[in-house]
C-alpha cells in the first residue's frame, strides 16, 4: 500500500497547509512483573493505559491557518489520506481512505529556518489528548486516555476496567 496524498484539516474542514505529518508512537505503560518462581523479569503492559502520544506537524511555509493551532487549548486536527491498495484477485488498484482524527495541544513550536529559495519548514509537536484510526470506514483504533477509552478494530478494550471504577 502507498499514501498517494493527504490533507490536514482543523476543525473537519479548514485546510491547514502543505505539511509532513509524524503520528503518534502508541506505545503501553508497562509493570515489571519480578519476584519468586520468576526467572527474571518480564515487562507487562497495563491494561489499556499508554505512555503519553505526541505527534508533529511540519509545514513548508507559514500560512494563516497555522496561527489558529498555536493557542495552548485543545485542537480538532484531521488527516484524510488517499491509500492505493491492489486486489489480489483481479490485480486491480483500489483507492482507500485513511484517517485519523486528533484532539491535541500544541506543545512545541519550531520556526524553521530562513534561507534564500527554500522551505521554512515549520514544525509543531502536539500533545495528543485523542486518537482515532479510520481506515477504509472502519474503526482501528481509538484512545481517549481522559475518558479511560481504548478501543481496537471496534471492541471496547477498557469498559470492563471503567465498569470496577464506577464510570
Amino acid at each position: 500500500m502507498a499514501t498517494i496524498n493527504y490533507k490536514i484539516y482543523r476543525d473537519g474542514h479548514d485546510f491547514l497547509g502543505t505539511t509532513q505529518h509524524d503520528a503518534p508512537a502508541i506505545s503501553a505503560v508497562v509493570a515489571e512483573m519480578r519476584g519468586a518462581g520468576i526467572g527474571g523479569s518480564v515487562e507487562v503492559p497495563v491494561k489499556s493505559l499508554v505512555q503519553p502520544m505526541s505527534m508533529t506537524l511540519t509545514f513548508n511555509n507559514v500560512t494563516p491557518q497555522i496561527h489558529k493551532i498555536l493557542t495552548q487549548s485543545a485542537q480538532h486536527i484531521e488527516l484524510w489520506g488517499a491509500i492505493q491498495d491492489t486486489d489480489p484477485k483481479t490485480g486491480q488498484l483500489i483507492v482507500r481512505q485513511h484517517k485519523l482524527v486528533y484532539r491535541a495541544i500544541p506543545k512545541t513550536n519550531t520556526i524553521g529556518k530562513f534561507v534564500p529559495g527554500e522551505f521554512q519548514e515549520r514544525s509543531i509537536e502536539f500533545s495528543v489528548l485523542y486518537y482515532r484510526e479510520i481506515y477504509d470506514g472502519q474503526d482501528v483504533i481509538e484512545i481517549d486516555p481522559l475518558n479511560s477509552i481504548y478501543r481496537i478494530n471496534g471492541a471496547d478494550e477498557n469498559s470492563d476496567v471503567r465498569s470496577a471504577i464506577g464510570l
